[in-house]
């Protein structure tokens, strides 16, 4: 069977799904999105006053990894 091609790195994430499945887990954030002048879709997180992703105490990055990771093409799964 020949490989199916593509131009994402690592497939067409969807941000509407990452907004969805985005949990900060320090605080009750609420997630949505929004779209910028140039029609890019970015994913809009709202933290809870004194939460330490917030103020920059700590990093996002593991949230953000565990809410890619549940939207990930199944070609990219073991």
């Amino acid at each position: 069977m020949e490989p199916k091609r593509t131009d994402y790195l690592v497939g067409n994430i969807n941000p509407t799904a990452i907004a969805a499945t985005y949990q900060c887990g320090h605080c009750n954030s609420e997630t949505g999105t929004r779209t910028d002048d140039l029609g890019i879709v970015h994913v809009v997180v709202h933290h809870d006053d004194g939460c330490p992703v917030l103020n920059g105490t700590l990093s996002a990055a593991p949230d953000a990894a565990r809410a890619a990771a549940k939207n990930l093409p199944d070609t990219f799964k073991a």
